[in-house]
C-alpha cells in the first residue's frame, strides 16, 4: 500500500472513531513482516543444508528426504505467509459477526435444505489459497505442490474433504473464519460433486482424488464465502474461465441448495414412480397399459414442468450445473434399480 494511500486510510478510521481497529491493522502488518524475514533466513539455511546434502547421499536416503522435506517445510510457510500478508486489513465488527454467525449456524441451516439425492462434499482454505485454487483450476494437496512434502496428512493425489456431517469441521478449522485475529478475511468453501466410485471409497477417510476443474467443471458446485470476498472471487472465476455466478454468500448457498434439492427429489420421484409403473406392466391387459402409460406421461409433465422449470431457470449458473444432476441421478439410479420409494437421509489446506 501506497504511503498516501495509509495516510488516507488513517484519516477515516481516525474520522469515524475507529482507531483500534486501525492499531491492529498495522500490528498485524508488522508482525506478518517479521515472520516473512523470519522465514525467509530459516528457508535460506535449510536451502544450503539441502544442496550439501544433495552431493553426499542418495535420493532414497533419510537424510536426504529429510533435508529435502525441511527445505520444503519453510518454502511452504514463507509462500503461505506472503500470500496472506496483501490480504492483511482493518477488521469490521459486522463482517466478524457474520463469520461468527455462520460457524454457530450455518451447517445446521444447510442440513434442514440438502436433500439425500444431492451428495455434495465441502474443502475449506484461506482466501489466499482459494485465489490460487481459482486461478490454476486445481485443489491439490501439498504433496503435489512441494515435491513430495506433506503439510497436513494429504498424500500426493488427495485432498481432505467433509460431507455434511462433519461439515462444521471444514467451516471453523479449515476455512480461516477466525482469521480476523489476524486481520485477514474469512476463506472460501468450495461444494464439490464427487465422481465415481473412487470418490465414494475414499468417503470414509474424508479424502476425495484431486480435482481439475478446468478438466471436470461438472464437479464445481459453487463456492461461498463471506459478502466481503465474493466480488474478488467473482472476478477470479471470471477470469479463470469459470461461471462467476456459481460464487455465493452463505445465504446465497443456502436458497441454491433448497432450489437444487426441490428439483433433483422431484426427478427421482418421478423417475421412481415411472420404474414402477414399468415393472407392473408385465401384469397387464394392453388396454391397461396404454392408459397407464397416458397417466405416467402425464404426470411426469406436471412434475417437471413450470414450477419446476422456474426454479432451474431463474438460476443463471443451472445449466452448468445441470450435467452434474444428470450425473447424480443416473449414479443413485443405477445403485438403486430394484427400489422405488427414494432412500431416507442417510478438509484441508
Amino acid at each position: 500500500m501506497k504511503l498516501s494511500d495509509k495516510l488516507k486510510l488513517k484519516r477515516i478510521y481516525q474520522s469515524t472513531g475507529r482507531m483500534k481497529e486501525y492499531e491492529e491493522y498495522k500490528q498485524a502488518i508488522e508482525l506478518e513482516k517479521s515472520d516473512i524475514n523470519r522465514y525467509s533466513k530459516y528457508l535460506k539455511d535449510a536451502s544450503q543444508k539441502f544442496q550439501t546434502v544433495q552431493k553426499n547421499f542418495p535420493e532414497d536416503s533419510k537424510e536426504y528426504i529429510s533435508a529435502r522435506d525441511e527445505m520444503y517445510r519453510w518454502k511452504y510457510t514463507l509462500d503461505e505467509s506472503m500470500l496472506s500478508f496483501k490480504y492483511i486489513r482493518p477488521n469490521s465488527q459486522e463482517d466478524i459477526e457474520y463469520r461468527k454467525r455462520n460457524m454457530n449456524n450455518f451447517t445446521t441451516e444447510l442440513k434442514k435444505v440438502l436433500s439425500s439425492n444431492l451428495d455434495l462434499r465441502f474443502h475449506g482454505t484461506p482466501i489466499y489459497f482459494a485465489e490460487q485454487i481459482i486461478k490454476s483450476g486445481t485443489i491439490s494437496s501439498s504433496a503435489d505442490r512441494y515435491d513430495g512434502y506433506i503439510n497436513s496428512t494429504d498424500r500426493m493425489g488427495e485432498i481432505s474433504v467433509s460431507d455434511i456431517e462433519s461439515l462444521d469441521r471444514t467451516i471453523n478449522f479449515f476455512s480461516d473464519m477466525a482469521a480476523y485475529q489476524r486481520n485477514l478475511p474469512a476463506g472460501c468453501i468450495f461444494a464439490i460433486l464427487p465422481n465415481g466410485t473412487q470418490d465414494e471409497c475414499m468417503r470414509k477417510q474424508s479424502l476425495m482424488p484431486s480435482i481439475n476443474f478446468k478438466q471436470n467443471p461438472e464437479q464445481l458446485f459453487g463456492v461461498f464465502t463471506t459478502p466481503e470476498n465474493v466480488k474478488n472471487v467473482k472476478e477470479w472465476m471470471q477470469k479463470s474461465g469459470f461461471n462467476e455466478n456459481l460464487a455465493y454468500t452463505f445465504e446465497e448457498f443456502l436458497q441454491v441448495v433448497k432450489e437444487t434439492s426441490q428439483t433433483i427429489d422431484e426427478n427421482v420421484t418421478v423417475q421412481s414412480k415411472a420404474q414402477k409403473n414399468k415393472l407392473e406392466e408385465t401384469t397387464k391387459s394392453p388396454n391397461d397399459k396404454e392408459n397407464d402409460m397416458e397417466m405416467a406421461n402425464n404426470h411426469t409433465s406436471v412434475a417437471i414442468s413450470t414450477e419446476s422449470l422456474a426454479r432451474i431457470d431463474k438460476n443463471v449458473n443451472a445449466k452448468e450445473r445441470q450435467e452434474a444432476f444428470n450425473v447424480i441421478k443416473s449414479a443413485r439410479l443405477e445403485m438403486s434399480k430394484e427400489v422405488i420409494i427414494p432412500k431416507e437421509k442417510g478438509e484441508e489446506k
